[in-house]
């Protein structure tokens, strides 16, 4: 039996479903659940952007969950329904229930396609099911499932629109001397600065941003460019976890002119798995300097700069900050399939894909 989450106490059994599910998954992190609840009664059950759904048995006990949400994509041209929060038990009649709910209701608003797992409102994000790399804990905002997620999706008719991957770059003592006999070469050859992000001028340093991104877009970058007010909001929902020292703009000496920005986290689901869910500021401060893995989140530069090796002498700068901050491990990603340049990027310092994520599409006028 399907229902449609209408009520706070219904969104809450839908959000907490995965403390049953993964309960004993070694590698599961739990997600911030105050955070996620607030964002969710916004979208669900007060603007009513998503409808969120939960496939129950005879008991009324979880089966498993599903968000989906139909919108315009402007790229594509078409109307598409998005997934995500996809999770159940290991049954092909749970996920052929959820998904027959969701494939209805888009014939009655004459969407014939879809795709996910992807969060619209969270583009750069928690994108793609994870099909390969189960074995370690997932690094911040990655998507981790169920191994057999993949089949289920698959059976019931969705193929691969496209990989993503996340590398792993080794941190050795002969790696970094590599990076720093490059971030010369770059030096002798351009005028670029690599400026620390000016947390006390952020309207600025956003700006800047989106015009890279403006400047940067291309056929790998899989939606619309953000919007300034959607780039300040993330900036304003993540002020307590960002760290200058690893969020670093170039721009052209001369002009000023921005050129490429990486923006780079602190792995807190090291924090998050310790705390299972649970939000606590004090213990989050405290608990910062234990942290030993960085993930590469975003790296652009405008066509101009493009394969001038700016985002390797970005990540230089900003390898050269790991000692002091004790972060013995990075993961960049995640980079689309076929988007071969940030990839070859992190060949430069051993990087080697360690997960992958599919996003999966499905026509139904091909049913």
């Amino acid at each position: 039996m399907i229902l449609e989450v209408k009520s706070r106490k219904e969104l809450k059994r839908f959000i907490y479903y995965v403390k049953d599910l993964y309960k004993d998954d070694p590698h599961y992190i739990y997600p911030l659940f105050s955070i996620l609840t607030k964002e969710l009664v916004r979208e669900v059950l007060q603007q009513r952007n998503y409808k969120a759904i939960l496939s129950l048995d005879e008991s009324s006990k979880i089966q498993g969950r599903l968000l989906y949400r139909m919108e315009f994509n402007e790229k594509a041209k078409r109307d598409t329904c998005y997934f995500s929060y996809f999770d159940c038990v290991n049954s092909q009649l749970v996920a052929n229930e959820l998904f027959d709910y969701m494939e209805t209701d888009m014939k009655q608003h004459n969407v014939t396609y879809s795709e996910g797992s992807f969060t619209p409102y969270d583009p750069d994000n928690r994108r793609g099911i994870l099909i390969d790399g189960f074995d370690s804990d997932p690094i911040i905002f990655t998507s981790y499932n169920k191994a057999y997620y993949q089949s289920l999706i698959e059976q019931y008719g969705y193929q691969k629109v496209h990989d993503t991957f996340s590398v792993k770059p080794v941190i050795t003592d002969a790696n970094i001397k590599r990076l720093q006999t490059l971030g010369k070469y770059f030096e002798r050859k351009y005028e670029i600065d690599v400026d620390y992000v000016d947390f006390k001028d952020m309207e600025k340093e956003i700006a800047e941003i989106h015009q890279v991104l403006s400047d940067a877009d291309n056929d790998h970058i899989y939606q619309e460019v953000p919007s300034v007010e959607l780039i300040r909001s993330v900036a304003v929902d993540l002020k307590s976890f960002l760290d200058k020292r690893i969020i670093r703009i170039a721009r052209e000496r001369s002009t000023g002119r921005p050129i490429g920005f990486c923006f780079c986290l602190l792995d807190y689901n090291q924090v998050f798995k310790l705390t299972k869910g649970r939000l606590n500021p004090l213990k989050l401060l405290f608990a910062r300097k234990y942290i030993t893995r960085v993930r590469g989140m975003m790296q652009y530069v405008i066509p101009e700069y493009q394969g001038t090796g700016v985002i390797g002498y970005i990540y230089h700068k900003i390898f050269a900050e790991f000692k002091d901050m004790g972060i013995t491990e990075f993961e960049g990603g995640t980079m689309m399939e076929g988007n071969d340049k940030p990839l070859h990027t992190f060949d430069k310092f051993g990087g080697k894909i360690n997960k992958t994520y599919r996003i999966y599409g499905k026509d139904l006028h091909h049913d």
